[in-house]
């Protein structure tokens, strides 16, 4: 039986009330956490507990890299203290994934503060969908400069919305557009910034749907386009030859179909923008053009047993 907690964060990945691909990872590993406060499991039921927690979440969201390396990291540090007497166990996992979460926080805030320096005094940026680790460097941007930041609205879920709301939460100036409206803006615009879902190791770029016509919007203006993205989100499932999938949601979430009877109506949730339409990558290991950050990721990620038994698990093996 799945702990609620897993359960409830699956579901919650699962349905998009968790958003942004380093929070999607950091509440997966935040819900094992709490597995672990379960203090009537023997050692044995916690490790069954957590293999089958892990088996789980990592299916929540097939296009989530960052989300594969968390689980991996469990599996991992589970595999190397399973010799150690039941509470002791315990509590050295425990200790494990709070340093994890503090790890993280100290990755987004070294991208934060990288990034914020393309971000210039009087600067119009735009931006589509909403991630956790650029909203840092709004933030970051925001305690030294004043600047715009135009909004796309980010159909059919509207995930533009908590973007705006942070951004005037922080004070920054916004202007709310619906998504096909980026072009007729682009004129007005110094710098187009977005997260990352993926990074392949191709050097391609995997976000919400809408990113990629931006992209090219951005090209023809001569407005400088960065992905800031942590390290994470490069896939070393891509270097194997797996390929990435491109999730298709329920199609409700665009119209009810009952409206076009006898129309195919289809619902990806992301797209793939290239490698030459991006400027550079923002990383806590600083900024770099796309094939500079594959080529570094792509000899320095190591897929160890863990790492292949998740990355089975998501492409449909296990």
């Amino acid at each position: 039986m799945v702990h609620p907690a897993v359960r409830e964060t699956y579901e919650a990945i699962r349905k998009l009330k968790i958003q942004g691909a380093g929070r999607v990872a950091e509440r997966a590993v935040a819900a094992i956490y709490t597995l672990l406060l379960s203090e009537n499991l023997s050692k044995e039921e916690l490790i069954k507990e957590i293999t089958e927690a892990v088996k789980l979440l990592v299916k929540s969201r097939p296009t989530e890299p960052a989300l594969r390396e968390a689980m991996a990291y469990v599996l991992r540090e589970m595999k190397n203290r399973q010799d150690l007497p039941g509470e002791i166990f315990r509590r050295s996992l425990i200790k494990v994934l709070e340093d994890y979460a503090r790890k993280r926080e100290e990755i987004v805030e070294r991208i934060a503060k990288i990034g914020s320096g393309l971000i210039e005094d009087g600067y119009t940026v735009i931006t589509h969908c909403h991630s956790s680790t650029l909203m840092k460097v709004f933030e970051k941007a925001s305690q030294e400069k004043e600047f715009r930041v135009i909004v796309t609205e980010t159909r059919p879920l509207y995930q533009g919305k908590m973007t705006a709301k942070e951004l005037l939460q922080m004070g920054v100036d916004v202007t709310y557009i619906v998504d096909s409206a980026a072009h007729y803006f682009m004129k007005e615009v110094d710098l187009y910034l977005t997260g990352a879902d993926v990074i392949t190791a191709d050097a391609r770029i995997i976000n919400k749907v809408g990113t990629a016509l931006i992209a090219l919007s951005a090209r023809e203006f001569g407005v400088p386009y960065y992905v800031v993205a942590s390290t994470f989100k490069f896939d070393p499932a891509t270097i194997m030859g797996f390929k990435e999938p491109i999730e298709e949601r329920d199609p409700s979430e665009v119209i009810d179909p009952s409206e076009l009877p006898g129309a195919v109506v289809r619902n990806p949730a992301f797209d793939v923008t290239p490698p030459h339409l991006v400027t550079g990558i923002v990383s806590e290991k600083g900024i770099f053009t796309p094939y500079t950050f594959v080529s570094i990721l792509s000899s320095e990620k190591y897929i160890d047993a863990e790492l292949e038994k998740i990355i089975s698990l998501a492409f449909g093996g296990g």
